[in-house]
């Protein structure tokens, strides 16, 4: 994956079974566990298959990434 800096502005959208669970901008991060971790605190109750797709306008990227979600607690 391309690097991230934290002056750059990444666009995230989670998608499940084609239904947007949530799409946002986000500033200041500088590593894909800093989005990760922003968009797992977004999405604390989804659970299964989603797909994140990452659009870094700053740098001209995008990047997708399909994930499978447990709810905390859960292993």
């Amino acid at each position: 994956m391309k690097k991230i800096l934290p002056t750059d502005i990444i666009f995230a959208t989670v998608i499940q079974r084609g239904k947007t669970l949530a799409s946002v901008r986000i500033v200041g991060a500088s590593t894909l566990t800093d989005i990760m971790n922003y968009l797992g605190s977004i999405l604390k109750e989804a659970m299964g298959l989603v797909t994140f797709k990452l659009r870094n306008t700053s740098q001209g990227w995008n990047h997708e990434r399909s994930v499978m979600l447990c709810p905390s607690g859960v292993r």
